[in-house]
């Protein structure tokens, strides 16, 4: 009866010991900027994002649109212009501010995508 028992015990432990470790086994790695992207955002210019609020911004400060105007026929004439949409904006609207941007400056206007891993289909 005893070894019953000290068998019974020992299975107890190692399964509430693996099942706490479950956690742990979930937890991945702590997110940070891919190589690609953090030397992306280096590259010279003017980065100029839309928002899927309609906002815009323009080296990460906020210029509402009548600003963005402006500050791109001034500087547009000299910089690249980076546009980097929202994940969610839809097509359309993304080729409608693309082909925006484009009528208002000179210089050359570039669509930048932010790249995502594909992930596996289930």
């Amino acid at each position: 009866m005893t070894l019953a028992f000290q068998s019974l015990v020992m299975v107890v432990l190692v399964v509430c010991g693996s099942v706490a470790l479950i956690p742990l086994r979930l937890v991945g790695p702590e997110p940070s900027l891919s190589p690609a992207l953090r030397s992306g955002l280096r590259q010279p210019g003017l980065w100029v994002v839309e928002s899927i609020k309609g906002q815009w911004f323009v080296n990460g400060a906020f210029h509402p649109k009548a600003d963005l105007v402006a500050l791109l026929k001034k500087q547009g004439q000299t910089q690249m212009i980076h546009y980097l949409p929202s994940d969610a904006l839809p097509l359309q609207r993304v080729t409608t501010s693309l082909q925006w941007l484009r009528s208002l400056a000179p210089s050359a206007v570039v669509l930048e995508l932010r790249r995502r891993p594909l992930s596996p289909s289930p």
